[in-house]
């Protein structure tokens, strides 16, 4: 049945959604956060594998959350997302977080293996790093800048900023040297190079640009209109400027000739002598004969001009061209009246010819 028939393939609607996406989307939904940031953040941090486990650092799940900030965002999200009991375990010993049951401890770092709460964690830190660097750079951050906020913190982020903005040959490892030991090839060129500042915010930026930073961005259906200048479509167009080419840049643009005395030279003169760009294609294309046919040329003495009145009192001036030769437009008469030529005979070579004694 093949042979006559194609097999319906599954649509998307249908596919199966990919269940770590469908988790960083509601993430997103549920805190405010942007989902494409949050899905680039996830896709470098981790290829989008949730129980991804750095070497170098404590680092762990889909957004890489080292164990202090992971029982931070706990702490502070947990009874917001329905994890008290997960909240309630974690104290605060003199600005470092702890866990006195091994167990319990245990249960929270998994979570972060979870892409459901991973997500959500992520997207609550997200909302937080933006708020303090909106307060500490007097601007909204741009969603490169959060990507610094959720690999150095937001205060290493607001440093790392200035330093670029000041300072930008500085060496970034001296500044960062816990995050340069665990993130070398970020503040390390392949030849083992220290980055400056400048650098390292750039490789930092670089996989977030373009992307959008919240879920909920405001339009104004009529910003585009005034805000956002239209590009033209071609320099030509301007008024005053390639004004003969017009055509190549534009579909409604006048039709006219762009000379009308050089659409009158390619135009057959109606019967009153004056050439019209508006005939015709019947009228147009065809040579005056010079025979019954009164025009201006025949009443000027002044071989292959003429100067006709046209139509609405504007004067037309052009070059007219030859009349039909008589031996064509009257083909009858050249043939009854045949030249007669007399013929002449063999041609004789003996006068060409040596004659020699003895032949």
């Amino acid at each position: 049945m093949f042979l006559f028939t194609t097999p319906q393939s599954q649509s998307r609607e249908t596919q199966p959604a990919n269940p770590v996406v469908s988790a960083i989307r509601q993430g997103a939904e549920r805190t405010g956060a942007g989902f494409d940031y949050l899905l680039k953040t996830a896709q470098r941090e981790s290829s989008l594998e949730p129980t991804a486990k750095a070497g170098t650092s404590s680092a762990t799940g889909l957004f890489q959350f080292i164990e202090q900030t992971w029982l931070a965002m706990v702490k502070q999200e947990g009874p917001k997302q329905g994890l008290s009991q997960y909240a309630d375990a974690i104290s605060d010993n003199g600005g470092r977080l702890s866990v006195s049951d091994p167990a319990a401890r245990e249960k929270i770092l998994q979570l972060r293996n979870d892409p459901q709460v991973a997500a959500v964690m992520a997207g609550a830190l997200t909302q937080k790093n933006r708020d303090q660097l909106a307060s500490s750079l007097g601007r909204q951050p741009q969603a490169g800048e959060l990507y610094m906020a959720h690999v150095l913190g937001a205060r290493g982020a607001s440093d790392l900023i200035r330093a670029a903005a000041n300072d930008p040959n500085r060496v970034a490892a001296r500044d960062f040297p816990d995050a340069a030991a665990a993130n070398r090839s970020i503040f390390y060129d392949k030849a083992g190079r220290a980055r400056s500042v400048q650098e390292v915010y750039g490789v930092l930026a670089a996989s977030h640009a373009s992307t959008q930073v919240a879920a909920n961005v405001a339009q104004n259906p009529q910003a585009g209109q005034s805000d956002v200048p239209v590009a033209e479509v071609a320099a030509g167009l301007r008024e005053g400027r390639a004004k003969g080419l017009v055509g190549l840049f534009s579909t409604n643009g006048s039709r006219d000739p762009v000379s009308k005395a050089v659409a009158n030279l390619w135009t057959t003169p109606p019967r009153g002598g004056t050439r019209m760009a508006s005939l015709e294609g019947g009228e147009r294309y065809f040579p005056r004969s010079g025979q019954g046919e009164t025009t201006m040329s025949d009443a000027n003495p002044v071989a292959g001009t003429a100067a006709a009145a046209g139509v609405g009192g504007k004067t037309v001036s052009a070059p007219l061209p030859p009349s039909r030769p008589s031996d064509l437009s009257q083909p009858s008469v050249a043939t009854s009246q045949p030249v007669s030529r007399s013929r002449r005979g063999p041609l004789d070579l003996s006068s060409f010819m040596i004659q020699r004694s003895g032949a």
